[in-house]
């Protein structure tokens, strides 16, 4: 390194070869069609306090590296938020590596884990071009070198200025992206045709456990005998029609019923661990599970947090994990179930998950959750709910959600088709994540040769 490159001699990782290297192919490749993000891009700095009744993206709801909005149950954000406008391009400057890049649809407001970031020519620099940019290889190169911070890395703004472009014609930058764009259609195609055919376990449930559902009305006035009402129940919601019939039809099983409670007796919540003198998050270890990471019938180790051992074997001891618990989300996104595996050991839950731990020895685990996600599982559920802008469901009423119990060979039977459906729709993401990878690769060569 010469004298006159060290201009920051407390970051080494400035100076690291990888960085080094990917600015030089980037110079050579497109000689004099270069640039700093500083050159060609603007800053939207405008800050606001959260308003719930506008559009909102936090870091949990872009997809790593394809830049995909997806829903979650994570708690609104309270505080300051970052605007933008329709078309901005949001930067996740929190742990660059995951490659949260957004295209904002309509303008909004963001976490300020954010940059919103346009360009300041779009003669020169297209939005969607920038996009790719900002997930690719690259880029990526150069990002990481220049993180600050342990436990929450991120990059700061002056070293993002920094990092180097290549600018092609537009055109070319257009063919490029259209490419991309492409491949990413087909992602998306095969993604949603492996949720589609997910979806078929429900219809086979129902008719191994002799279930038809009712139509759901579309009326919003009924009446209801005061004698119907329950003690602590007097919202409306819960007294619909629908799910009078609904409960009938289920009555109606030839299978045995039996609440949740005779199944689990013992139902645990997690917590949020309270903050001593030490941090206790880590960046691996323990894994502590939230509403995001739970999906019907499989755990999702995407966008993980963890916690220390001392946090999971004291303050969080009693909601630690153990193979073959059941979990359910039991706020927002309410009913949703998985099994615990032994692969995904030691874990912890927060307190938006409970956990069942099975001690009916008549019951298996996958299917207790297979039914729990059914369409009236999930109904059941839904209507013992509590609370308004944030619904919940409390663990008395858990406990008397229903469960139909077929002999073993029927639960067996539904297990193994879920597992064949599963089987089929990991076959088609596979695929879709192969073709996809691909495209970013071909991208990636036509940046740097």
């Amino acid at each position: 390194m010469r004298r006159g490159e060290i201009t920051r001699s407390l970051h080494s990782e400035f100076y690291h070869p990888e960085r080094r290297l990917a600015i030089k192919s980037i110079q050579e490749k497109w000689l004099g069609k270069s640039s700093s993000l500083a050159q060609v891009l603007n800053f939207d700095e405008r800050l606001i306090t959260y308003k719930p009744d506008l559009f909102y993206v936090g870091l949990a709801n872009v997809e790593s590296e394809t830049g995909a909005f997806v829903e979650t149950d994570e708690q609104e954000p309270e505080g300051t938020c970052r605007l933008f406008n329709e078309g901005d391009i949001l930067y996740g400057k929190l742990r660059p590596y995951l490659n949260k890049v957004y295209i904002a649809p309509k303008s909004g407001q963001c976490s300020t884990e954010f940059y919103a970031l346009s360009a300041i020519d779009q003669k020169k620099l297209d939005h969607t071009f920038l996009a790719s940019f900002l997930m690719s290889k690259p880029f990526l190169a150069q990002s990481i070198h220049m993180m600050t911070g342990n436990t929450h890395p991120r990059i700061l703004r002056e070293d993002f200025e920094e990092i180097l472009i290549p600018l092609p014609p537009l055109d070319v930058q257009k063919t490029l992206v259209a490419q991309m764009e492409s491949a990413r259609a087909t992602r998306q195609s095969k993604l949603a045709e492996a949720d589609n055919l997910l979806t078929g376990i429900d219809e086979f449930v129902l008719r191994e456990l002799d279930i038809q559902l009712p139509k759901e009305e579309k009326r919003q006035s009924f009446a209801v005998k005061l004698s119907k009402i329950k003690q602590g129940r007097q919202d409306v919601t819960y007294y619909k029609p629908y799910y009078e019939k609904l409960v009938n039809s289920l009555n109606k099983s030839k299978f045995p019923k039996i609440p949740l409670e005779d199944i689990s007796p013992d139902l645990v919540g997690g917590a949020t661990p309270t903050r001593g003198d030490t941090e206790l998050y880590a960046e691996d270890g323990i894994k502590f599970l939230r509403i995001l990471n739970i999906g019907e019938n499989e755990i999702i180790l995407e966008d993980l947090n963890y916690i220390k051992e001392i946090v999971h074997n004291g303050e969080l001891k009693r909601s630690q994990l153990a193979e073959n618990d059941v979990l359910m989300t039991i706020t927002g996104r309410v009913g949703t179930s998985a099994v615990v595996s032994i692969d995904i050991l030691p874990a912890n839950i927060n307190q938006h998950i409970v956990r069942m731990r099975i001690t009916h020895q008549e019951c298996l685990p996958e299917y207790l959750a297979i039914y729990l996600n059914s369409s009236i599982g999930k109904a059941l559920s839904n209507r013992g709910v509590t609370g308004g802008t944030r619904i919940a469901l409390d663990y008395e009423v858990i406990k008397k959600i229903q469960i139909p119990l077929p002999p073993q060979k029927v639960q067996e039977k539904i297990i193994k088709e879920l597992h064949s459906l599963q089987s089929q729709a990991r076959q088609l993401r596979q695929e879709a994540e192969s073709q996809w990878q691909t495209a970013k690769e071909k991208f990636e060569k036509a940046l740097l040769g």
